[in-house]
């Protein structure tokens, strides 16, 4: 059984924010999309309920995220519950925090992929995007690649290395990037993934022109770089494998009408809302109150189906 919703998109994956907290302030964080940040959370047992009751309406795949997953201090109990599910894919997005000491235990635990942020590879550059102070770069930037090379080595595969670009602050660095994925060695893949900037939720009021950079000119680089070149069904994302064995991807939304109809996933926020769109937040549908009044996952289903049945791509195809 697979969902469909009314623009003929399957629904096959959950991303679920697990936290809004984080350790950094990235300059374009975007929160999720999120305007507002609710204090309450789901607890472990409520994660694996809905993602039990999504499982049963065709949904295989899972992405852990935040704020920054790691803070949460019960986050390997969160991975051995989802774990144990038998999901084709469970997979997280970090910025490192905590990431390497655990890595060993959340891959033993069942999580099978990561992203990893690694938006530049100079620590100075690393502090302004991350909103640190200058004097703690080396040290915040140095656990970050800790967490990289410990990912590798516990067996992560793919490994991901996500690089929001940003005008005038990490844009020259696509070579460095390709150098530092070079040198990892991995047995696995290796994928820079480059994302383009996104302005919403927290990041709506953002100076965003200032720093938006369409990632046209850096895809044109790399396409004259590459060996090979594949286009994912997930948002139509163009990968390119480059002589050395790293691929590198690119995640470009805005304006895309591509990006939006082929988009198989549905978010759902830390405090218990399925959210139909990452760029709005006029169409959520609250969950958690049902589910904690003790409703029947028959209800909690109705719940669920009724943001499948809200999706609608933000940018759409032009009309002929």
């Amino acid at each position: 059984m697979t969902l469909i919703d009314r623009y003929g998109r399957p629904v096959k994956g959950l991303r679920i924010s697990v936290t809004p907290a984080c350790d950094l302030k990235c300059f374009f964080c975007h929160g999720e999309g999120l305007g507002s940040r609710s204090d309450t959370l789901m607890s472990p047992e409520e994660i694996e309920h809905v993602v039990r009751i999504a499982m049963e309406l065709g949904v295989d795949s899972v992405k852990l995220t935040g704020g920054e997953p790691m803070m949460r201090p019960d986050i390997l109990e969160i991975v051995l519950r989802l774990g144990r599910l038998g999901l084709r894919d469970l997979s997280m997005t970090t910025n490192g925090f905590r990431f390497a000491e655990m890595a060993r235990d959340l891959r033993r635990f069942g999580l099978k992929r990561v992203n990893i942020s690694l938006h530049s590879t100079r620590p100075e550059s690393y502090a302004k995007i991350a909103g640190l102070n200058p004097a703690d770069a080396g040290r915040r930037h140095a656990r970050v690649v800790e967490a990289v090379k410990a990912a590798v080595e516990a067996g992560f595969n793919p490994v991901k290395l996500n690089a929001v670009m940003a005008r005038g602050v990490n844009d020259n660095e696509l070579d460095d990037l390709l150098r530092f994925a070079e040198d990892l060695g991995s047995p696995g893949e290796i994928v820079i993934q480059l994302i383009e900037l996104v302005g919403c939720g927290l990041a709506s009021g953002s100076p965003m022109t200032q720093y938006y950079l369409p990632l046209s000119d850096l895809e044109r680089d790399v396409t004259q770089r590459a060996v090979v070149r594949i286009v994912r069904s997930l948002h139509y994302r163009s990968r390119y494998l480059l002589p050395s064995g790293v691929w590198v991807e690119f995640v470009k939304p805005t304006g895309n009408y591509l990006f939006c109809m082929n988009d198989t996933r549905l978010r759902i926020t830390h405090d218990g809302k399925f959210k139909p769109c990452l760029m709005r937040s006029d169409n959520e549908v609250e969950f958690l109150s049902t589910l904690r009044s003790g409703a029947s996952d028959e209800e909690l289903k109705k719940s669920f189906l009724k943001a499948v049945e809200l999706r609608e791509p933000y940018w759409k195809p032009p009309k002929s």
